[in-house]
């Protein structure tokens, strides 16, 4: 069997493996909406854990992590810190989201939203944002699929058809069995990656060098000071690195499928038990990085494409069955967070957009169908992008960490800071995006002042957050005052 052939059977063994695996759930039950969108809310550690992990280290731990090393050096270990930071972020957040959503019903991150500051228009708001902000990260993955798979099959099949073979499959399993199918499919997806990045982060680097350790000696030798900051750029420094780890820490779980992921627990206790050992997740970037630097000293010429490397110096080294490993892990990789990304935004629109304006008498039955329909809409419409208009919307997809971040100071003050308001909300996640747009758009991020180099989007953070509680309290008294007249109304 030719390498092409067995690469190919490889790839597609893990991808309708997988696809089957995420059909049995819907299969085995019919789902109301609530079993559909958050599983029932009765998720335990293990299969919370997949969930979580699942939408976390996405093709970014083949390309991105691996990319960046290549290319970027020093600068690539930011990837190791946000994380950690922002387990500890989740072991206080995401426990107490979870009570809110069993006890009010809600599903989505616009119903938190909404149920904290009772306001209708604020949660539209924040769906609205949220859908822009989750459509070009889903287009994302899907590109990063055909790549992966064209690459890994030798070109026998070209980007087009992988993507719509591939999300075909995907949009089969998120209609039938939501949530449920996801986590099923993740937790395929977590073991074949583990496996996967460990064995070439360590085979690799030995295979050429004899060690890890001689590795780096012949990179610091090759490349003196790649390995420390800026690396192999000319502005991320310290500060470019200090910032951006607060910004992604604090705007990890800010993503909105997250918080349907969170919903799925089936008590506090499960968020709790994962933020605390998701941590040793982290370990599995390292290998990724570990590829990038291998594939600097021996690849010649140099990658036009650095987000090559993993795939090209594994093409360069292994025979098809390798290939076909990586290629099988790395569509997984794209397919189960696309997964969770269509469930999310399709909820974003049909509950918290059209459900909560000219679609608001629905029944949660015709609401369950009408989501099941848009997912097949979305697929169609995030196809349609990726292979017609794949840089329509480059830009959004860069406001896109940056972007949800702003959503921190509205929900975390809400939960724990009895003052925040809703004039507060909106003034301050209106001055965040209106700065990331800015910014970002216009090159600059980072964003130099006295001589430091500052990610866009903490910049943003910073000024949302000083406008989020200084409008808070200047509102606060008036809107308790509104509140107590209208109680004593009422009385």
């Amino acid at each position: 069997m030719s390498n092409e052939l067995l690469a190919l059977v490889v790839i597609f063994t893990f991808v309708i493996g997988a696809t089957i695996v995420g059909m049995i759930p819907g299969m085995k039950q019919k789902m109301n909406l609530e079993e559909w969108a958050v599983g029932g809310r009765n998720f335990g550690r293990w299969l919370n854990w997949f969930i979580l992990a699942g939408e976390i280290y996405t093709a970014f731990a083949f390309l991105g992590a691996s990319g960046w090393a290549y290319a970027r050096g020093g600068p690539t270990f930011y990837i190791l810190g946000y994380g950690a930071l922002a387990y500890l972020v989740g072991y206080y957040l995401l426990p107490a989201i979870q009570p809110l959503g069993r006890k009010y019903g809600l599903m989505t991150q616009p119903d938190l939203v909404e149920h904290l500051y009772k306001s209708r228009p604020l949660g539209i708001l924040t769906a609205c944002i949220g859908v822009a902000f989750l459509l070009p990260y889903l287009q994302l993955q899907l590109t990063g699929l055909g790549l992966i798979i064209e690459t890994c099959s030798y070109g026998q099949i070209t980007r087009v058809p992988a993507m719509l073979i591939a999300f075909t499959m995907v949009a089969t399993f998120v209609y039938v069995s939501g949530l449920r199918g996801v986590a099923a499919t993740a937790v395929i997806k977590d073991v074949v990656m583990m496996v996967a990045v460990v064995f070439f982060g360590l085979y690799l680097p030995i295979h050429y060098f004899g060690s890890v350790g001689g590795m780096f000696e012949a990179l610091d030798a090759a490349k003196p000071g790649f390995l420390a900051l800026p690396g192999g750029t000319k502005n991320l420094d310290v500060s470019w690195v200090m910032s951006t780890l607060v910004l992604t820490s604090l705007g990890f779980y800010m993503w909105p499928h997250f918080s349907a992921n969170s919903f799925s627990a089936k008590n506090p206790d499960v968020l709790r038990h994962n933020a605390v050992y998701l941590p040793l997740y982290q370990y599995c970037l390292i290998f990724p990085m570990l590829i990038g630097f291998t594939a600097l000293l021996v690849i010649t010429p140099p990658l036009k494409t650095p987000d090559m490397a993993f795939m090209t110096i594994v093409q360069k080294v292994f025979p098809g069955w390798a290939l076909g490993l990586v290629g099988g892990a790395g569509a997984l990789a794209c397919m189960i967070p696309a997964a969770d990304l269509l469930l999310s935004t399709s909820m974003l629109f049909t509950r918290n957009i059209y459900g909560k304006t000219i679609g608001k008498d629905t029944s949660p039955e015709k609401m369950g169908r009408l989501a099941r329909i848009v997912v097949l809409i979305l697929t169609a419409i995030a196809l349609y992008l990726a292979i017609y208009k794949p840089n329509m919307l480059v830009n959004l997809l860069l406001t896109g960490y940056s972007g949800v971040t702003q959503f921190f100071p509205m929900i975390v003050l809400g939960l724990f800071w009895k003052k925040a308001t809703k004039i507060g909300a909106y003034a301050g996640l209106i001055v965040g995006e209106v700065i990331v747009f800015s910014l970002i758009l216009n090159k600059m991020d980072p964003f130099a002042i006295a001589g430091l180099n500052l990610n866009a989007g903490f910049v943003a953070l910073v000024v949302n957050m000083i406008v989020f509680v200084s409008v808070s309290l200047l509102t606060y008294k008036s809107t308790a005052d509104e509140n107590q007249t209208t109680q004593t109304v009422k009385a």
